[in-house]
């Protein structure tokens, strides 16, 4: 696409000038070229020739707030097709310990968070569809709640969006949504949704000692998937709480979730070592971002937000037979919780954190640099970083606690 209808420079600054009310935690391109960016309270549209953002919230249309969501509310925002962006929402987790019949359709939280499929349409309303996500291989599992990263899939296999969440990872063609036609009259009936989903995939490891493949007896840990990208094979690369790994792409649907042998098995999944090394199975590596740079090296994050998931442990490298773990601190950044990531085409990695803005890195070299707001950068608390490639050089989208940034060129 060029360098799309952004303004020149870099960064690019949107901020209360350009009518963001709030702080952006997340932003992405569509294909018709608009600008999506979300806060905790709104999504935001900025068409092309615009110079305003226009501001949507739950009176157009969009699902969230009481009996949908609670705080933060929205987690995401992923640009689609011509028109079309994806906003993910946030509701918390339960288990079996708070009662009977969590995760199932018994679970009174069952409907809860999820996300929206949001149509642009000629006269500047929405249209939006809500994806009540649950597992399409049994209906009455309602495993999916928290958003927790996307992927919209504009070169590989065109149209196919994947969704991270605190269960699993879900593959969606939007295209092909309708609703489903008998959640009340055969409410366990997933035939319907199967035509346009599959909810989902994810590796895993066993507390305690390693897997022994009986899953009635393995007692087994995942979820929270925050870190998601494309190789340039095609390989979805994910990572979450407790391990990471890779599957590749099936056209059909019901192969694509069918994550073992010899359907579509995750290759590589990583069960000891997780990607770092805890000191017991099971434990959590709390990985937020993953990147895969031109050499087919895959790079891994490791940082969190709530204290009770555990330890951090920086930065790890996977080349394909080993891995190498460097400390953020040694490399130049001024805080070790990581988390963003984003590997750039020319092979250096961005990294994203909490209060100190970002730090670039070019593998090999002894020490990154620091981007701040004396470099242009509006804040430096990160929000949820992403990329859009389709455009030429490529965007950087930082969003900040003041604002988002578009880098074109990543000093």
């Amino acid at each position: 696409m060029g360098p799309g209808p952004f303004p020149s420079g870099s960064p690019i600054i949107y901020g209360s000038a350009q009518g963001l009310l709030e702080a952006p935690i997340s932003a992405s391109v569509d294909e018709a070229e608009n600008l999506w960016v979300v806060s905790d309270k709104a999504l935001y549209l900025m068409a092309p020739g615009s110079k305003v953002f226009r501001r949507y919230t739950a009176q157009d249309g969009l699902h969230y707030g009481p009996g949908f969501t609670e705080p933060p509310d929205i987690t995401w925002v992923e640009g689609g097709a011509k028109g079309e962006c994806f906003v993910g929402y946030y509701f918390h987790d339960t288990n079996d310990s708070m009662f009977k019949g969590a995760h199932t359709n018994l679970d009174p939280f069952a409907h809860m968070g999820k996300m929206d499929q949001v149509l642009l349409q000629p006269d500047g309303s929405l249209k939006v569809n809500r994806y009540d996500l649950r597992n399409s291989n049994d209906g009455h599992f309602y495993e999916t709640r928290t958003i927790t990263s996307m992927l919209y899939d504009h070169f590989h296999h065109p149209g196919n969006l994947y969704v991270g969440s605190n269960h699993g990872i879900t593959r969606i063609v939007p295209a092909k949504y309708f609703p489903p036609p008998h959640l009340q009259d055969d409410p366990w009936n997933t035939s319907y949704e199967k035509q346009w989903y599959a909810d989902h995939v994810h590796p895993w490891v066993c507390i305690g000692a390693p897997c022994t493949g009986d899953v009635s007896k393995d007692h087994i840990t995942f979820g929270d998937w925050y870190g998601l990208t494309m190789a340039a094979d095609g390989r979805l690369c994910m990572g979450g709480l407790t391990t990471a790994g890779a599957i590749g792409f099936k056209e059909s649907l019901l192969d694509w979730v069918q994550s073992w042998q010899p359907v579509n098995p995750f290759v590589p999944s990583f069960e000891w070592p997780p990607v770092y090394l805890p000191p017991t199975f099971g434990d959590p590596v709390n990985i937020r971002g993953v990147a895969v740079t031109p050499d087919g090296t895959a790079w891994f994050a490791s940082g969190e937000v709530e204290s009770w998931r555990g330890p951090t442990y920086g930065i790890a490298a996977y080349d394909g037979h080993h891995f190498a773990y460097f400390d953020p601190l040694k490399l130049g950044a001024i805080e070790y919780n990581i988390l963003e990531l984003q590997g750039l085409p020319d092979g250096r990695l961005v990294f994203g954190f909490p209060s100190s803005g970002l730090l670039v890195w070019n593998p090999g070299d002894a020490t990154g640099h620091r981007i701040t707001q004396r470099d242009g950068l509006p804040g430096e608390r990160i929000g949820r970083m992403s990329q859009d490639l389709m455009h030429d050089p490529p965007l950087l989208l930082v969003p900040t606690d003041n604002g988002l940034a578009i880098f074109r060129e990543v000093p």
